[in-house]
């Protein structure tokens, strides 16, 4: 079966609609911290505290390679096409991404000001 960009966006909806109100709870605290991290350490060092969470968007990615496809309850056997394959990479990248951007006000709130 033949899927398309918007058959995998709707997928995607399903998936995540029962977690709406805990991921837009996430986000709003993400933004508070953000803001915080802004204020304290100003926007260079908010932004290279960045920098540092690359390592954690890799672990991400990596995880999600190999946990995307049970997720969904397929295989590796499932995987036939370049559409299989550009989904499941782009899943990982967005869980890669995800997680970086989870910490990022985290780190950037303990960053010091460099002097």
């Amino acid at each position: 079966m033949a899927f398309s960009i918007f058959g995998i966006l709707a997928v995607l909806l399903e998936f995540i609609r029962p977690f709406l109100p805990l991921i837009l709870a996430v986000v709003i605290i993400e933004l508070m911290l953000l803001v915080v991290a802004l204020r304290r350490n100003g926007l260079l060092n908010t932004f290279r505290a960045l920098k540092s969470t690359v390592p954690i968007g890799v672990v991400g990615f990596v995880i999600g390679i190999f946990t995307v496809p049970w997720m969904t309850g397929a295989e590796r056997s499932n995987l036939a096409g370049i559409i299989d394959w550009l989904s499941l990479f782009g899943a990982s990248f967005a869980l890669g991404l995800i997680a970086m951007l989870l910490v990022w006000p985290p780190f950037a709130l303990f960053r010091h000001r460099a002097s």
